[in-house]
């Protein structure tokens, strides 16, 4: 009972974010997506939320095909960005790389298997092929009352990737060189970047955003460790899992402080026997309200303190 009310937690706060995810330029004619070139063939294809995309997406048009970052959340959000990417490239979508297995970046997948492969690591096809996997469903059963969203969701079918890594995998399309990373644990126990080299772009999923992640299956004690691995790599440009595009790597020690400071004292009020729902109110972090404007108080959404406590005595999957 606790992960299903975590889960509706979070697809609360997901759904009271996507109105800030729409990107600021306008989308190009007869497509809801806006798609913004970052470098020559690599776009950042953000949904409006009136599409339920949930997530970004990446577009990477190589010598003969194609290659996407993320599916959306949706069957036919994926469909619409599979017919969208049409005007931008006449190439075929061979590609589908899913940064982690949450239902917002992969509940699109069913619309690329016929023709694509789909990319992940072995913990993300584990946690999208398991017979327990329930996170549409309290996503469903959350939105009951919205008969767009729900009527989309009815189709779903869980497709896990066909194709997996365990640490690293390097192709090459074309001219294009591709790199996919695992590089720890942080926003999953799974997540996989997609790192341009010559472009000096990466995608990072949840991983990093533009904001603070979502914390429900994090483990906030090595994230940071995680995180420090980005640094070393060349990079101007990143996109990001939700919110616009950004450059540098500035953001990665903003993030990193956060959680360092989150982690330090849930394992203090831990310790001390204090309840996880009243440690998510005694926290503090409004000292990163210069970096996260949206921190309005002391205090975090309770599911993310449910599940650091679940890291804390060892317990996290």
């Amino acid at each position: 009972m606790r992960i299903n009310v975590r889960w509706m937690l979070a697809a609360a706060t997901l759904l009271a974010l996507a109105v800030p995810l729409a990107h600021s330029q306008a989308p190009a004619a007869a497509t809801q997506h806006t798609f913004k070139q970052i470098a020559p063939g690599v776009y950042s294809a953000i949904a409006p939320p009136s599409l339920n995309g949930g997530s970004n997406s990446a577009v990477i048009v190589n010598q003969d095909d194609v290659l996407v970052v993320d599916s959306h959340m949706t069957p036919e959000a994926g469909r619409v960005l599979l017919q969208e990417i049409k005007t931008i490239t006449n190439k075929p979508v061979r590609f589908l790389v899913d940064t982690h297995f949450h239902y917002d970046h992969t509940d699109g997948n069913q619309a690329f298997a016929p023709t694509a492969d789909i990319i992940g690591h072995e913990y993300t096809r584990a946690r999208l092929a398991a017979a327990n996997y329930t996170t549409t469903g309290m996503l469903g059963n959350l939105l009951a009352g919205q008969s767009a969203l729900a009527a989309q969701l009815k189709d779903l079918k869980p497709t896990p990737p066909n194709v997996t890594l365990s640490d690293h995998l390097t192709f090459w399309r074309g001219g294009r060189e591709i790199r996919l990373l695992y590089l720890g644990r942080g926003h999953t126990g799974g997540d996989v970047v997609v790192y341009l080299p010559n472009e000096r772009v990466i995608c990072t999923g949840d991983l990093l955003v533009n904001g603070i992640a979502n914390l429900i299956d994090g483990f906030v004690d090595v994230w940071p460790d995680t995180l420090e691995k980005l640094k070393p790599l060349d990079f101007t440009d990143v996109i990001p899992g939700h919110g616009d595009p950004f450059k540098g790597k500035e953001r990665i020690d903003w993030f990193q402080a956060y959680l360092r400071d989150l982690w330090k004292q849930a394992t203090a009020l831990h310790d001390r026997g204090v309840s996880a729902a009243e440690a998510a109110k005694q926290v503090d972090l409004t000292s990163h309200k210069g970096h996260y404007p949206a921190i309005a108080g002391p205090g975090v959404n309770p599911a993310y303190m449910a599940r650091l406590y679940e890291v804390i005595e060892k317990r996290a999957q």
